[in-house]
């Protein structure tokens, strides 16, 4: 196996754990890639302006071909999507399955990281 595509197995694992260990998942999600990757993540956040509480309803996290989209209704389950983008536009959005959420995003984030130095640092920070 090569050391990138270990990379990318131990990256899906801790994004994985963070996901099935919390009672929250998107919103330590949320935090943890918003901390590796800050230009690239935006999240919008449901709820009353005035509560105490805000959950997370929608984490998108970007990269130039591709955009990774979990939202959660309400009273919904998590709902992953993979976004196909061309030049800025999005042209196909697929629902994918949590496991391959997890899986392309690593990807993306380890080929992120082999052409940015700041990108790999941020990436062995996810890990920790």
């Amino acid at each position: 196996m090569s050391d990138e595509a270990l990379e990318v197995d131990i990256l899906a694992a801790s994004l994985r754990m963070e996901g099935s260990q919390s009672s929250d998942m998107m919103e330590h999600l949320a935090k943890k890639l918003q901390l590796a990757l800050p230009d690239h993540v935006s999240v919008t956040r449901g709820g009353w302006i005035l509560s105490s509480t805000r959950p997370v309803k929608d984490l998108i996290v970007r990269f130039e071909d591709v955009h990774f989209q979990l939202s959660k209704d309400k009273y919904g389950p998590v709902s992953p999507k993979q976004i196909k983008v061309v030049r800025g536009v999005a042209i196909k959005t697929s629902d994918i399955t949590f496991d391959d959420w997890i899986n392309n995003l690593a990807k993306e984030m380890s080929e992120l990281a082999g052409r940015n130095s700041q990108a790999r640092e941020a990436m062995s920070r996810l890990v920790q």
